[in-house]
């Protein structure tokens, strides 16, 4: 059993939004940490697995539908879009061969019991697909086959870079936002778990961050300062 749990899930490449979670996390007596996904898709995705691969303790990481594409070099011929390809191949060229095989090789689920909130399954889009989304407004019926293989009275996840804490088919479904890529909040989103649910958003200097990610190299590297300065009001 661990005794508190910090959720950090869409880290999309953002070195400045993950390095103030990761202090604030310094402070909230935390003996684990679970990384759920989404780690280099964005502006700055060598400084980001130098950070999280440099991590000690107790650390899990789960896969996300962008941790596959780039570990796996993605392109239009696999299904995504121009845009999407072109920044997925940029992040795969920037990382190490060390990295790659990293990303290739994290698990797609994490079970953990947290105490007073029991056992905890951790995924990164639903249970089912890691590119499944489960939002705040997504419909019971919508979400009943997702969930129906799961056990575990609580499931925590993230993809839609939106957070929320509700029930849904006798299951307490929470998503604890996006780090990196952040939306409907200026903050660095995460989920502190155990013996409660405390969704946190961690400030940051944004503007300083913005012009790092300007300067990054990265297709759309406008877009992307831009997104983090001016967060749209939903998830993607």
């Amino acid at each position: 059993m661990v005794k508190r749990v910090a959720a950090i899930y869409d880290i999309h490449g953002n070195v400045a939004a993950l390095n103030a979670v990761l202090q604030d996390i310094q402070s909230c007596d935390v003996d684990t940490i679970v990384i759920g996904g989404d780690l280099a898709w964005g502006p700055q995705p060598l400084q980001v697995m130098e950070r999280v691969m440099a991590l000690k303790g107790n650390v899990h990481f789960i896969k996300g539908n962008a941790d596959r594409e780039v570990g796996e070099r993605y392109g239009v011929e696999q299904g995504l879009d121009e845009w999407v390809a072109t920044i997925n191949q940029w992040c795969s060229d920037q990382l190490t061969p060390s990295q790659i095989a990293f990303l290739n090789h994290l698990e797609k689920q994490v079970s953990l019991t947290i105490d007073g909130m029991g056992e905890v399954l951790f995924v990164h889009g639903s249970p089912r697909s890691d590119e499944e989304a489960i939002r705040k407004a997504t419909s019971e019926q919508e979400i009943e086959p997702m969930i129906q293989s799961v056990k575990q009275a609580i499931l925590v996840c993230g993809h839609t870079h939106v957070q929320f804490d509700r029930m849904v088919c006798d299951k307490r479904i929470i998503n604890a936002g996006s780090v990196g890529l952040q939306s409907a909040a200026k903050g660095a989103c995460w989920a502190l778990l155990g013996p409660h649910v405390d969704l946190r958003q961690t400030d940051y200097d944004v503007h300083a961050a913005a012009e790092h990610i300007r300067q990054s190299g990265v297709p759309m590297a406008s877009e992307f300062a831009d997104h983090i300065l001016n967060p749209p009001n939903e998830g993607p």
